[in-house]
Parts: C-alpha cells; sequence; structure tokens
C-alpha cells in the first residue's frame, strides 16, 4: 500500500492582510467619489453616471474583497492541499475543493491582467461548473472554460507560495500518479 504524502500550503496571512488594507482604501475612495462627487476637470470623469457607476463598481467589488480577506484571515484551513488522491483548493473564491488526480489531463499557467494562475485541465469540467451552486462562481468557472479550456484555477496570490514552486509541487505530483507510484483509486 503506497502511503500517503500530504504537501499544504498555507494561505499566507500577509497577503490577506495587504489585500484587506487595499480592499478598505478602494470602499473608501468609492464612498468618498459618491458623497462628495468631486470635479475633475474632464468631461468623461466629471459625468455623473461615471462617477457613480465607478464608485458602486468599486464599493461592490472591494466590498465583496475586503469580506473574502476577512474570511480567508479567519480560515485555518490550508490554501492548497496536495496529496496521493489529488489537490484540494481552498485558495481563491472559487475554489471547488477536491479535485481527485483521475479527473486532471494537465497542469498549465496563464496570465490574465498581470496575475498568473495555475489552471487544472480536467477531463469532465462540465461536472465541476454543475456543482456550483452560486450563481457568480459558475458563471466565474464558465467564463475560465471558455477562455482557458478548463473552469478550474488556482492563484499563488495568497498562498505561501509563488506560483513556481505551486506549478513544480503541481506537475511532480501529477507525474507521479502518471508513473504509476501513486496507487490509481
Amino acid at each position: 500500500m503506497t502511503e500517503i504524502q500530504k504537501i499544504e500550503i498555507a494561505v499566507s496571512k500577509g497577503k490577506m492582510t495587504k489585500m484587506l488594507i487595499g480592499s478598505i482604501a478602494f470602499v473608501l475612495i468609492g464612498l468618498w467619489l459618491l458623497i462628495y462627487q468631486p470635479t475633475i476637470g474632464n468631461p468623461l470623469f466629471d459625468n455623473v453616471f461615471v462617477k457613480y457607476g465607478t464608485a458602486i463598481v468599486s464599493i461592490l467589488f472591494f466590498g465583496y474583497t475586503m469580506l473574502y480577506s476577512l474570511k480567508k484571515l479567519a480560515d485555518q484551513k490550508p490554501g492548497v492541499v496536495v496529496d496521493n488522491t489529488g489537490i484540494f483548493d481552498n485558495s481563491i473564491a472559487v475554489s471547488v475543493g477536491f479535485i481527485p488526480w483521475t479527473d486532471i489531463k494537465q497542469i498549465a499557467r496563464v496570465k490574465v491582467m498581470n496575475q498568473q494562475f495555475v489552471i487544472v485541465g480536467v477531463s469532465n469540467p462540465e461536472h465541476y461548473i454543475g456543482k456550483q451552486a452560486n450563481l457568480l462562481k459558475r458563471k466565474s468557472m464558465e467564463y475560465n472554460y471558455k477562455n482557458y479550456g478548463s473552469p478550474l484555477a488556482i492563484s499563488a496570490n495568497g498562498l505561501k507560495c509563488d506560483l513556481n514552486e505551486l506549478v513544480q509541487i503541481l506537475e511532480a505530483k501529477l507525474m507521479e500518479y502518471r508513473n504509476g507510484r501513486i496507487a490509481n483509486n
């Protein structure tokens, strides 16, 4: 019987704190725009719809990011767990949880607006999209699937490792599984 080797990658409390502080700042900027409606001297930016739209989007998006950061700071679970059975992803808001090695076809990197992610290519993407109950998360997964070939993305932005380390760990474990050094369940 194969011994289960587990690699746990913790959520970086420092990175989450920076995200929280940045989110609070952008929520405050959105509130400032909404309440004080400053004059910029530019016809586009002085447009009331642009100001209100920017303020509301800033408050909603960064308000959600602020709540997510607070939740992650309180969460004691690791961001990613890699073992002989698969990957448990708890790294980002649209994480799906457990992904068994039997479902994984490939590990790839993508860059989206200066942010890099690991895309976990799976043989049954519709299964993962279908089990997502939250409409916003499901739409995000559908977008990932359409644009990157898989609904599953793992970010190292909030983890205590960089993207290169994460990719090396995932690729090595996937190779172990494919070479039969991990028992195929």
